[in-house]
């Protein structure tokens, strides 16, 4: 059946935005100008044939700005359109955060039964090479067909074709072209000619049973890069104050991470934060082409309490744990186990088996059980 009811949320960027007079400042455009649908945005959405539109602008920032209120915002604004009719959802964004906002309407908007689509611009669309109306362009032609579920969608180009990313999937790469990756998995499709080419199944959003899907974050959660030397005993001031929820830890390319019982353990920090009832979750850069054998940090680190997370991206993890704490009103046990459940699709397989000579993670089953639990 044909979708003809749009909604378009505009939440400023570089999307949103002005080249001044001085060329090396981006400003957003506000106002009146600012207060109804831009006036370039006519030709884009024409791609969608003929349709009827409702504007919403639940916020107006650079993207560097946003904060998980912001998503909130924007997450009541998609519902309340998708509550009054409409059949897809596009949202033009600052590129920056624009994967962690994409990831938070994933765990926000999970029960919805219509595509929301996120895109935004590497330069605003008065600059004469901007990418802009070629991006929303792209977008809408993949709102006319695309299943339920949260996308986000960049060409990087004045012209050409554009990749379809799932929202818990995709990060941001670079600051020019293509600037959008999925390195678990790669896209799930591609806008090829005016047309949606699938290149992987549609992971179909699962919302928890007997949990609703709620449009509220925990900001008390930070992400981390493991690196030698970290000082985690640092932290645990922030902990005890009840400033810090949770943490996650971006782990070594191998699944590996500091243990012992100095300062810099990961292993004597994760059993801090759990003993006073917050969580910690652990991930890689990207998800393993093979599987294979671990390292014996591993098996310590989730013996110490520390969620792996094989298949999730650092910043996919940070948003969830996020929802995860906000949605299970404070109980750890609750959140423990809405980050362990796909909700989104945000858990990418975890590749071919392997000989022996491989090291990683088998499953996360089997570093249970060399832990003992």
């Amino acid at each position: 059946m044909a979708r003809n009811r749009l909604g378009l949320v505009l939440t400023g960027g570089t999307i949103g935005s002005t080249s001044s007079d001085d060329a090396e400042v981006v400003r957003l455009v506000r106002g009146n100008d600012a207060g109804g649908m831009p006036g370039w945005l006519a030709g884009p959405l024409a791609a969608f044939g003929s349709h009827q539109l409702t504007v919403r602008r639940p916020v107006e920032l650079h993207s560097e700005e946003a904060r998980p209120e912001h998503w909130e915002a924007i997450a009541t604004a998609c519902r309340r359109l998708a509550e009054r009719g409409a059949e897809a959802i596009c949202v033009l964004h600052g590129s920056d955060t624009m994967s962690y906002t994409a990831a938070a309407l994933s765990f926000a908007l999970a029960d919805l039964s219509i595509p929301v689509v996120l895109t935004g611009s590497n330069l605003p669309p008065d600059d004469p090479e901007s990418d802009a109306r070629n991006n929303v362009r792209q977008a809408i032609i993949a709102l006319r067909t695309l299943p339920a579920g949260v996308y986000l969608i960049f060409a990087g180009s004045p012209d050409g074709d554009a990749l379809v990313h799932l929202g818990t999937r995709v990060r941001k790469d670079r600051a020019s072209g293509e600037a959008f990756v999925s390195p678990n998995g790669g896209p799930v499709a591609k806008v090829v000619g005016g047309r949606l080419m699938r290149l992987a199944p549609w992971p179909l959003p699962v919302p928890p049973p007997a949990m609703p899907t709620v449009a509220r974050f925990d900001p008390r959660v930070l992400e981390l890069r493991v690196h030698p030397g970290m000082p985690f005993a640092a932290l645990e001031a922030a902990v005890r104050a009840g400033g810090l929820r949770g943490v996650v830890a971006e782990l070594y390319p191998c699944a590996t991470g500091p243990t012992g019982e100095d300062d810099a353990s990961l292993e004597r920090f994760a059993r801090f934060v759990t003993a006073r009832g917050g969580i910690v979750a652990a991930t890689v850069a990207a998800a393993p082409e093979v599987a294979g054998s671990y390292y014996p940090s591993l098996p310590t680190l989730t013996g110490a309490g520390v969620g792996f997370l094989p298949g999730v991206l650092s910043a996919t993890a940070t948003v969830k744990l996020m929802w995860a704490l906000a949605a299970a009103d404070g109980d750890p046990a609750v959140a423990r186990s809405l980050m362990r459940r796909p909700i989104a699709g945000e858990s990418a397989p975890m590749g071919r088996r392997h000989p022996p000579a491989t090291r990683y993670v088998p499953s996360t089953a089997a570093i249970a059980r060399s832990a003992g639990h």
